[in-house]
């Protein structure tokens, strides 16, 4: 448990950093520190998370030993989430995990580094910002593939209503729920992605749609991706509020712990 102690900042260069006081400073430092780059844009996106969870440790006048679990927790996290994918219940769970090995005194199983109030703050700043924001994360994260779709028109000029049936089979009843919540994720980015097109007349003439359908097929699709952009974000509303749920679950397990 104490692992995370001292494990990316050494007792020295945390004292160095609390007394920096420019936040250039700061995020220079972080930027050598870990090999970052400014022109990349997941760099980028990682110093952020890097800069802005340290300086709310500093906020909250948090010590040095504290900042350096604070922040190997939200590194560790965001790296194991990112790198295998992780749906997000599956990386608060290893989020949560860790932030308890640190806040129960078990030697050796655990260190009670971080009290009570610490611990409802770390979960509520750590649901506001990044697990608030985690379907981007993944979305930022996640290797791009380039989608094209094309309309086939028959001679009846008609769209099927639905996909005919055998098209797709479906999903084993025995799908681990793990991976179900991974493909749902999946799904979601890609609406997310698609979410951020909208389909433009231009590019229905140069897909070769007829003209006297143009004007139908064009309101179809924009509408569609509304559509998908509302369900997107009233799914990432909806995970929010599951997300304050284990929050209140994981402080529940923290009084019953400590009394």
């Amino acid at each position: 448990a104490s692992a995370l102690l001292w494990k990316d900042f050494s007792v020295q260069q945390m004292e160095k950093y609390i007394v920096m006081k420019d936040p250039a400073l700061r995020m220079s430092t972080l930027v050598s520190m870990f090999g970052l780059s400014d022109k990349v844009e997941r760099d980028q996106i990682t110093l952020d998370l890097y800069f802005y969870t340290l300086q709310f440790g500093l906020d909250k006048g948090f010590t040095a030993d504290k900042l350096s679990v604070l922040f190997s927790i939200m590194k560790s996290t965001h790296e194991s989430s990112m790198g295998k994918f992780w749906p997000a219940r599956r990386s608060f769970e290893f989020f949560r995990d860790l932030l308890l090995q640190h806040s129960v005194q078990r030697p050796p199983y655990s260190i009670g580094l971080f009290s009570l109030q610490d611990v409802k703050a770390i979960t509520d700043h750590a649901a506001t910002g990044y697990f608030r924001h985690y379907m981007l994360y993944k979305y930022a994260f996640t290797k791009k593939t380039e989608m094209r779709f094309s309309t086939v028109f028959t001679h009846t000029m008609s769209v099927p209503e639905s996909v005919p049936p055998g098209f797709m089979q479906p999903l084993s009843a025995a799908e681990d729920e793990d991976e179900k919540l991974k493909r749902e994720e999946e799904a979601a980015i890609a609406q997310l992605s698609a979410a951020h097109a909208e389909v433009s007349m231009e590019e229905l003439v140069a897909a070769g749609v007829p003209e006297d359908i143009r004007e139908q097929v064009l309101t179809k699709v924009n509408t569609k991706l509304v559509d998908m952009q509302t369900s997107m974000e009233t799914k990432l509303e909806t995970e929010n509020q599951e997300m304050k749920a284990r929050i209140a679950e994981l402080e529940k397990m923290l009084r019953n712990k400590d009394g």
